[in-house]
């Protein structure tokens, strides 16, 4: 036997060895089910190309070193959630591993409110009036009395959140039956304790943005950017409907952003919930936002009292879907009145049917 041709395959053998190892390590497999029966309408799934590569890999090792018999590479341990040290920056609330940022990082939506409110999260129609749109979160800023502390208004928030039904037909209630029982917020993370438990029978898309619902809200009203939020009940539960609640959710990585917030939002400007942006007449008004749309295109109309058009147009967002590009609307209505501005996307298939919109109201004087 050829020990020096035995020796140059054992040196192969430990190269390639080395390099299926590397690549296994870069392997992060994750249970993302809750956010993949949560979007399916939305977007579709990608294929995962790592096992090919892996078994090809595994193939080439048999062949080149003849003595390895080709057999199931060992599946890397990875945790499910992010460590609460380390979650992941702009996040939707999801118990999977994702990239991971500190847990100070900013969310990618605004989250500065006005005095006297707080920040709510609800289930919406990703288009108004176009219930065939699929489902995602809004936000909206709630009148509330309540101390200026993270504990008050985060507290104040969920309550509200909590008794707030959805924006579809039938105005499903998915909280009936649970009450906020206490909220901790600790530098690691925040501990929502719910008392109860839910009585609405609801789909697992439903089920799932309820869930984010609560994450979104607490971690907006709390002001402390992507800190993650575990979510426990008096009965110690594990589930929330079908929904994993025995780790911490944190918000996904901005690109994922899609798979829990609508489509579209007018970010700026604001106000609070019932109320009317207040803007001078015959001045250039700036109307600022956030879209995960096909090609970054945005398509705005200003419409009076009466319903009619008086001006329109489109701008292209910094990014297009699947990211979350923000966008700025530039117009100047000389007349006072009220009006309202509507920006929105419409379908690829007709180029009508709205899939995204978002509107604000305005008082012009």
């Amino acid at each position: 036997m050829n020990t020096d041709n035995h020796h140059d395959h054992g040196a192969l053998e430990n190269e390639l060895r080395a390099a299926l190892a590397h690549r296994a390590e870069q392997v992060r497999p994750s249970d993302r089910w809750e956010e993949i029966a949560m979007t399916t309408a939305k977007a579709p799934t990608t294929t995962r190309r790592w096992p090919i590569v892996l078994l090809a890999a595994a193939a080439v090792l048999a062949v080149v070193a003849g003595t390895w018999f080709l057999r199931p590479q060992a599946t890397p341990t990875v945790p499910a959630t992010p460590s609460p040290t380390a979650s992941a920056t702009d996040a939707s609330p999801s118990p999977s591993a994702s990239p991971s940022a500190t847990p100070s990082g900013t969310p990618s939506t605004s989250e500065t409110g006005f005095g006297g409110t707080v920040p709510v999260y609800y289930i919406a129609p990703e288009a108004l009036g176009w219930p065939e749109s699929g489902l995602g979160l809004r936000r909206v800023w709630v009148p509330a009395e309540t101390p200026d502390t993270p504990v008050a208004k985060a507290k104040a928030a969920l309550v509200i959140a909590l008794g707030r039904p959805t924006a579809t037909e039938g105005q499903i209630k998915a909280w009936d039956g649970v009450s906020l029982s206490n909220i901790v917020i600790d530098s690691d993370r925040i501990t929502v304790t719910l008392s109860g438990a839910p009585s609405a029978d609801i789909a697992d898309n439903i089920a799932g943005l309820a869930v984010q619902q609560l994450v979104w809200t607490a971690q907006a009203a709390v002001g402390q950017g992507n800190l993650p939020v575990q979510l426990t009940t008096t009965d110690g539960a594990s589930r929330l409907w079908t929904v994993d609640i025995s780790a911490p959710f944190t918000r996904p990585a901005r690109a994922q952003q899609y798979t829990v917030l609508t489509d579209l939002w007018i970010t700026e400007p604001s106000y609070p919930e019932g109320g009317t942006a207040v803007v001078p007449a015959g001045r250039p008004l700036k109307i600022s936002g956030e879209a995960t749309v096909f090609e970054a295109n945005v398509q705005w109309q200003l419409s009076d009292a009466t319903g009619r058009v008086v001006d329109q147009g489109f701008v292209t967002a910094s990014a297009g879907a699947p990211d979350r590009g923000t966008f700025d609307i530039s117009v100047t209505i000389p007349d006072a009145g009220e009006y309202v501005l509507k920006a929105f996307a419409v379908s690829m298939k007709d180029g009508v049917g709205e899939v995204a919109n978002d509107s604000v109201s305005l008082t012009v004087r």
